[in-house]
């Protein structure tokens, strides 16, 4: 993967506003095999566009990688959501 290609991920991921629209990107970033490389493993992109959206990621945000941003999007968009505070 190239740096640009990084950093349209990160972009993607940063733009989202809703957890809908972060479940897409996820989908959309995904490699061919439709996973995404974490610091130690590789998520399925699909069952982690689902937990984006379910009611246990409040409990358990490890349901998705840290990997562009994608958790720290997840948490910003619920806490503005009031779903979480900090």
């Amino acid at each position: 993967m190239t740096e640009l290609e990084r950093l349209h991920h990160y972009d993607a991921v940063n733009a989202c506003e809703t957890l809908d629209e972060l479940a897409n990107v996820i989908g959309s970033i995904a490699d061919e095999d439709g996973k995404i490389q974490g610091n130690t493993r590789k998520f399925d992109a699909r069952i982690m566009a689902h937990n984006v959206k379910s009611p246990l990621l409040i409990n358990n945000m490890n349901l998705l990688t840290r990997s562009y941003g994608i958790r720290q999007q997840a948490i910003y968009i619920l806490y503005y959501e009031n779903k979480i505070k900090l």
